[in-house]
């Protein structure tokens, strides 16, 4: 059995399209998330948190090696699910590095890393994805809930994996915002949560050998569907009703643009029970996280145990009335990143909050740093552990990548502590947004002379951060793959 040395344990949790404004410690004074509060708290928020791309397996692909979209390859999501690029095998990820060093690393729920690989164990589960409206047989790929969660499901209440199929088939489901025929012990997050706290009772017995567990909630991504417990926390007619909701997107590159829309009361209903949903459901997986964070105390594990939490992309969420991913607003590429270290961990420097530019990625590379584990040059990803430690700062600025499902049209954005710089080549105009001036990007700034100078410091910027991360995955792959690779059977959920 591998000697610990004083090596800590990783707990990583992501939560699938949730934007930074959502916490009650990033100043959302409705939604209930007190664990993810006390938290960050207790541990460090960074407030300037940016994801390396704005959808969901491109994303995570960054998260699991450290290295940027146009790095890894992985650059887009098809809309037929099967066929979106996989990890190509010489990617290696920070799991893998870890099992190599004598980690136990586990995953649970959603990392939607095609193929899974670098775990020793596993509870998986897809996404909630709101176009699988039957348990099979669908053509944009299987049903995505996941068979560990089908046989849980089933050894619980048998018939009630298909209830959840049965209610996508009815009209009610037509526009992805109702109850969830599940109560919450049922629900999928409730059981990712259940799942992580099984994987935490079993590392109990292990105590000398390091673990890294990944926790991927489903939520809140939609379909917008919470279990009713959760979804009569929130009264509708007590959320925000966006401001922009009505407002012209123009301006913007043509794919970008939208006619105002109407603010009926039938509209206005259904943004508001949205978001009262979204909320919900966020919650519930705040409440799970208060179960995980408890099992780490009582098993005496919570001081030897680095969490880190975030999401792999924001929700535009109604603002100008726009749903999902896929832009470079800010609703989408600012994410909620907390992290906690223990005390033994800490230095005087350590800061409760950080206000500088980060990339989303990083902790891959810190969970390595931590570990004793060297960062390969190919990682793109910087550690985190100087800004913790207090001997150095972020690079200060973010790429963003984006890549959409039919290939026809794709850009990168940088982005620094004033400005955001999004170029989509020669085709269509960027985006240029001054956000000391104005946070809410209501004004693009690509044509204004008198941002001339800016526009071309910060093209040079992202030329310069392309050409710093030019190293191949190969140089490194070759050496070490045979040795660390210890799970050959990705495939099976056990």
């Amino acid at each position: 059995m591998p000697n610990r040395c004083g090596r800590p344990n990783i707990l990583i949790i992501t939560t699938d399209e949730q934007r930074y404004d959502t916490y009650g410690i990033t100043g959302n004074e409705i939604c209930q998330t007190p664990n993810f509060d006390s938290l960050g708290e207790r541990g460090t928020l960074f407030t300037r948190s940016y994801t390396q791309n704005t959808v969901c397996i491109p994303s995570r692909a960054c998260l699991h090696t450290g290295r940027y979209t146009h790095q890894h390859g992985v650059q887009y999501m098809e809309s037929e699910i099967d066929t979106t690029p996989v990890l190509p095998h010489w990617e290696t990820t920070f799991m893998e590095r870890l099992q190599g060093s004598g980690y136990y690393t586990g995953a649970t729920g959603k990392i939607h890393m095609l193929e899974p690989k670098g775990y020793d164990w596993t509870r998986l589960s897809g996404g909630k994805g709101g176009r699988w409206r039957k348990m099979w047989g669908e053509q944009v790929g299987p049903a995505p809930l996941g068979q560990a969660y089908a046989r849980w499901l089933e050894e619980k209440r048998p018939g009630a994996y298909r209830e959840i199929y049965d209610q996508r088939q009815t009209s009610e489901y037509d526009n992805n915002t109702l109850i969830n025929v599940l109560p919450t012990e049922e629900y999928i997050d409730y059981f990712i949560g259940e799942m992580a706290r099984e994987f935490l009772r079993e590392r109990t017995d292990n105590p000398e050998e390091p673990w890294m567990l990944w926790v991927g909630f489903c939520g809140p991504h939609g379909p917008f569907d919470p279990p009713r417990e959760y979804a009569e926390m929130y009264d509708p007619e007590e959320m925000p009703f966006p401001e922009t909701y009505t407002h012209e997107l123009t301006g913007r590159p043509e794919f970008m643009q939208r006619p105002a829309k109407q603010d009926t009361p039938e509209e206005r209903r259904f943004v508001q029970t949205r978001i009262a949903y979204y909320y919900a459901m966020l919650t519930l997986i705040d409440d799970m996280l208060g179960n995980i964070l408890g099992d780490l105390d009582a098993n005496g594990q919570a001081e030897d145990t680095i969490i880190i939490t975030t999401s792999d992309h924001g929700e535009m969420l109604g603002d100008w009335g726009r749903w999902g991913k896929g832009v470079f607003l800010e609703q989408v590429v600012h994410l909620p990143t907390l992290a906690y270290l223990p005390e033994r961990f800490r230095t005087e420097a350590y800061p409760t909050r950080y206000d500088n530019v980060i990339e989303h990625f990083s902790l891959s590379a810190t969970a390595l740093d931590y570990a004793g584990v060297d960062i390969p040059p190919e990682m793109a990803a910087p550690s985190l552990r100087p800004i913790f430690e207090g001997t150095g700062d972020s690079r200060g600025h973010a790429l963003t990548e984006y890549v959409d499902n039919t290939r026809r049209c794709g850009g990168m954005l940088i982005t620094t502590e004033r400005y955001k710089y999004a170029h989509y080549g020669t085709e269509y105009i960027g985006e240029l947004y001054d956000l000391q001036e104005d946070p809410g990007e209501t004004r693009n700034l690509w044509d204004d002379p008198g941002y001339a100078d800016v526009r071309r410091e910060m093209s040079e910027l992202l030329m310069d951060r392309l050409l710093h991360s030019m190293e191949p995955a190969y140089t490194s792959f070759l050496g070490v793959l045979p040795e660390h690779v210890k799970n050959p059977d990705w495939g099976r959920n056990r």
